[in-house]
This record gives structure tokens, sequence and C-alpha cells, in this order.
């Protein structure tokens, strides 16, 4: 058995945003996961993904709940401070979802028998967005999101010109539903559990899930700088270990109630997730926090979003496809996670 690590930091700070894939964090402190490595944790929730990159990137947090591409785009300087960041460990795998208004939804249905058709779903939204007088307002969460890259990548696929035919627009998570509910909205894209509280609701319908656009891909990461990654080794090395059982505990099906009780505690989702743990959403958005590849920050993961970056014109023509590679491995840390957890 190894020796304890001599931990360079004990007290933390970490920012959390209310989705379903802030688990991981909520039961590494509530089941005892962090004290168990020595960590004394403080979990801050925020309402966007902008104060979570800013508060890392200022020092205020140790470290955070991300957005896989927000890594990446704050290493590059997009969209706000360069800050070079990493991560040791992937939180968590698929679980977003394109959710329409219940009005949206309701007319698309009228042609659609069959939602697992994704050919089909594609044609009949492309001719009702066409057929719009008014183009769909469609938001997402952050420009530097798997949600709004899955967003455009399926319009583009099926024919809808992401910059003509729709507005693109940002929203919190939290903010999607009454957003959507009062009409400001037409649909967004986003992670649970705001896609399921839609349908429980009864304000929207599901168009398709990430899944089905992408296949497997990582979501949410642990974000640190790389600043503070290089002055507390042990301390990143102890908070990825505790993360990662944590990761396991959720995954396991015999904890879904306990998670979901944990889960409303008002620190988190509050009773937001109160009536998620019966509910089975018509489309599989098959999300996953542990298991074989789930939890590896894969280098490969990275280099595909940045060219989802590129695609989407948030990385200049001069910016070289050849060198994805070596900035994906400096940000996506698979050798430390190979180190510490494998």
């Amino acid at each position: 058995m190894s020796a304890p690590l001599t931990l360079e930091k004990n007290n933390l700070k970490l920012g959390f945003v209310a989705l379903l894939d802030c688990a991981p964090l909520v039961v590494a402190r509530e089941k005892g996961f962090f004290k168990r490595h020595g960590l004394d944790v403080v979990l801050c929730k925020e309402s966007s993904w902008a104060s979570i990159r800013d508060k890392v990137s200022f020092g205020l947090y140790d470290g955070a709940h991300m957005l896989a591409p927000m890594p990446l785009a704050s290493t590059l300087g997009l969209n706000g401070n360069k800050t070079p960041m990493m991560t040791a460990l992937a939180l968590s795998q698929n679980g977003t979802a394109i959710t329409l208004s219940e009005e949206f939804h309701t007319l698309l249905s009228k042609t659609i028998d069959n939602w697992e058709d994704d050919k089909l779903v594609g044609e009949q939204f492309k001719k009702q967005v066409k057929s719009s007088s008014v183009k769909p307002v469609m938001a997402t969460v952050y420009p530097y999101s798997n949600h709004y890259y899955q967003l455009r990548y399926w319009l583009e696929q099926h024919g809808i010109d992401a910059e003509h035919d729709v507005q693109l627009i940002a929203v919190p998570p939290t903010q999607m539903i009454p957003s959507l509910s009062n009409g400001a909205i037409d649909g967004y894209c986003v992670g649970e559990p705001w896609n399921s509280l839609a349908l429980i609701q009864k304000i929207g319908g599901l168009l398709t899930t990430g899944h089905k656009i992408w296949g497997a891909h990582t979501e949410k990461v642990l974000g640190v700088t790389q600043e503070w990654a290089a002055a507390y080794p042990n301390t990143h090395q102890a908070l990825v270990k505790a993360l990662y059982e944590a990761c396991q505990w959720v995954e396991d099906i015999n904890n879904k109630e306990e998670l979901y009780q944990l889960l409303a505690l008002p620190p988190y989702l509050d009773q937001a997730a109160t009536t998620l743990s019966d509910y089975t959403p018509p489309l599989a958005m098959k999300q996953h926090f542990a298991g074989k590849q789930v939890n590896v920050p894969d280098p490969k993961q990275g280099e595909f979003i940045l060219s989802q970056m590129l695609d989407c014109g948030q990385l200049s023509d001069a910016d070289n496809p050849a060198d994805f590679a070596i900035i994906s491995r400096t940000v996506y840390r698979q050798d430390l996670f190979q180190k510490w957890v494998s």
C-alpha cells in the first residue's frame, strides 16, 4: 500500500453549475470521498459557465466542473482572459439533448411517426424552419460548449444554415425552461436535467440527443489552471482520485435513489431533482459517469472539439489543424489520469 500523499493544500473551493453531471462533486463531498483523501472542499454554485471560467482563471476557485471544451478555449484565449488550463479527469459522458417548445414539437409530431429516424426528423424540422415566417430562436449554454457544436452540427447535417435559418443565442442552463415556457426561445440544446424537466412539465419535447448526434463523447471535465496544477501536484492527484471514486459511485445503479436525494439538497439542484429518479425520457441520453474510457481525458476528444471550433469560425484560418494534437495533449492530460487512477 502506497504512503499517503503530503498535500500542499487541504482547503479547496470548487465551482459547479446546477446540472445532473455535477453529481460527482456533490457525491464526493456528501459521501466523504474528499475527506478520505485529506481534502476539505467547499462547493460553489454558479449560474453561468462564464462565471466558472473567470473564477477559476483568477484563482477564486481551485478548480471546477467544466464543459469539455472550456479548458481548451481558455488555453487558447477564446472569449476571455487567456489562461492555460488542463484536465486530468473526465467527469461524465453524454447527457445532452435538443428540446423544442411544446408548440413547435406538437406541429412537428404531425409529420413524424418515428423519432428514432434521424433522417426523417431532420427533413421535417428543415421544412418547418424554412416555412416559418420568423427565424426560430435556439439557445445553447455557452459558445464554447458541446451543446453549441452539436446543435450547429445537427442543423448543418440536415441542410439548415445555422447562421441564417435560425437565431442562436446563449442562455444559462437554469434559465432554459423559463425561457422556453415564456416563448423567448423555441428550443435549446442543454445538459440534463433541463431536457427531462421540460418534458415532465409538458412545456417541451425532444428533437434528438447528443449521443445520437456524436455517439459517445466527453461532456464534463474537472478543470484547473496549469499554474495551479504545477503548484499543488499532490493536492491535484488527491482531488482526481476522490472524484474518480465518486464517479464510480454515481454510475452504480444501486445508488440511484440516494443520488437523487443528494442532488435534491438546496445547495445543489434543489427540488429540480425530485421528479427525475423515476423518469425515463423517450430518447435515450446514455449518460455515464464511469466505465471503460468514460473518465479518460482523451486527447483525441480534444482534437475533435478543436476541429468543431475551427468549423464554427471560432479559430482563425491561420490556426493550423496540425497543431491540434499538441494543444490537446497539453490540456487533456491522459498521462496523469493513467498514472494516478488507472
